[in-house]
């Protein structure tokens, strides 16, 4: 019978020197991790998970394990079911694309805008105000675009 060495090492590691205790210390660790109190490991799923046919964890528990142990359950001798992407990778790709549109944003603006004069008399009033100014929505043939005018102390 083949034993998950990874996850054994990575439990010694930390301290952990029963499966009693790893699945004790794991359970409270996701408990917190997750402000759920109903996260659960019990001493015999950590001791399959430590013997020749380990299974995969849910993706709550994989994150739990990576957090504790700080390696993910493909390097603790899980072994990795068809789709899984780590956590991380979701994380990088939203990263990336929020990039990529910040970048295509300013690519998509026309150039410098020049500043322009706001005459108050020709605008209309919005229903916004604070501290003696009032949003106002001033707009030209060309252009609109708001801004904060001086209110009228008339």
């Amino acid at each position: 019978m083949g034993h998950n060495d990874a996850l054994r090492a990575a439990r010694l590691r930390v301290g952990w020197r029963t499966i009693g205790q790893a699945a004790q210390q794991l359970t409270r660790h996701g408990q917190q991790l997750l402000d759920d109190v109903q996260f659960t490991v019990s001493a015999r799923t950590w001791r399959r998970w430590e013997g020749d046919r380990p299974g995969w964890p849910s993706e709550e528990t994989a994150i739990v394990l990576h957090d504790a142990l700080a390696r993910w359950p493909e390097d603790l001798g899980f072994t990795t079911p068809p789709g899984w992407i780590r956590p991380e990778h979701h994380e990088e790709a939203d990263m990336r694309r929020r990039a990529f549109v910040s970048v295509t944003a300013a690519v998509l603006v026309a150039g410098p805008v020049a500043p322009q004069h706001v005459d108050p008399r020709s605008s209309t009033t919005s229903s916004s105000s604070s501290k003696g100014t009032t949003g106002r929505t001033c707009s030209s043939a060309r252009t609109i675009w708001s801004v904060r005018c001086p209110l009228n102390t008339s």
